[in-house]
């Protein structure tokens, strides 16, 4: 009970659907990505036509450490959603989505109730990492209960075990990530739209340290023959 009395039911966010403000966005935050930003401010100008932006799931997929993550955290900022982030890789047990059934000892709803619960709304944009290391065992199939998760025609309509009763995920924006395409289960990249963020090039590494890391010193009075000093070495 002290569960369903804290969910968000009828409480959204304003979504901003405004195509200049998100290109801003997305330039603050990352440097370059060009092919990522066209896609997702493509994304956003179709939204604004339909009206929303529920409809293929974005998976961003590439080498560890390229930013697919902190993509995700810039398009919620854009879109004024609330952010929440959670990993399925190695996940085996389906409880940690579906939630546990009451009758198990130290009994929890699923990570998408909590998430919930945490962001006080019910269109948090909700980041899923990892979706090609999902794990299966006796506890369930974890991509069979992601499957039902992501699609339209059933997340109106989610039974969380723990709760017992059905929650409408419909309003959530469910993004992925992921480092290869090859070990995602089929049905799920059937429902997904994929979108590569490769890794930087070495001057695209070097005017990233140049434009994020050194210049804010500037910006703050900090040592700047110290600051020439570096941007000669690099």
């Amino acid at each position: 009970m002290d569960w369903l009395t804290t969910l968000p039911w009828g409480i959204t966010s304003e979504e901003h659907l405004d195509l200049a403000s998100a290109r801003r966005i997305l330039d603050e935050d990352h440097y370059g990505m060009e092919d990522v930003k066209k896609r997702i401010l493509e994304f956003i100008a179709v939204s604004q036509l339909k009206g929303t932006t529920q409809g293929k799931i974005l998976c961003f997929y590439g080498p560890p450490g390229v930013g697919k993550t902190s993509i995700a955290r810039s398009i919620a900022r854009a879109l004024n959603r609330k952010y929440f982030r959670f990993s399925v890789g190695g996940m085996s047990d389906v409880s940690e989505i579906k939630g546990h059934r009451r009758t198990y000892v130290g009994a929890m709803p699923g990570k998408i109730i909590q998430c919930l619960k945490k962001t006080k709304t019910e269109n948090p944009l909700v980041l899923i990492d990892e979706i090609d290391k999902l794990g299966r065992g006796w506890q369930g199939d974890p991509a069979s209960a992601l499957l039902e998760l992501l699609d339209p025609e059933q997340n109106a309509n989610f039974l969380d075990h723990y709760l017992d009763v059905t929650v409408d995920l419909s309003r959530v924006l469910f993004i992925t990530t992921a480092n290869q395409l090859e070990t995602i289960p089929e049905p799920l990249r059937d429902r997904m739209e994929m979108i590569e963020v490769s890794g930087y090039v070495e001057n695209e590494k070097l005017e990233i340290a140049r434009v994020r890391l050194f210049r804010p010193l500037y910006k703050h009075r900090r040592d700047a023959v110290l600051m020439t000093i570096f941007e000669q070495l690099i």
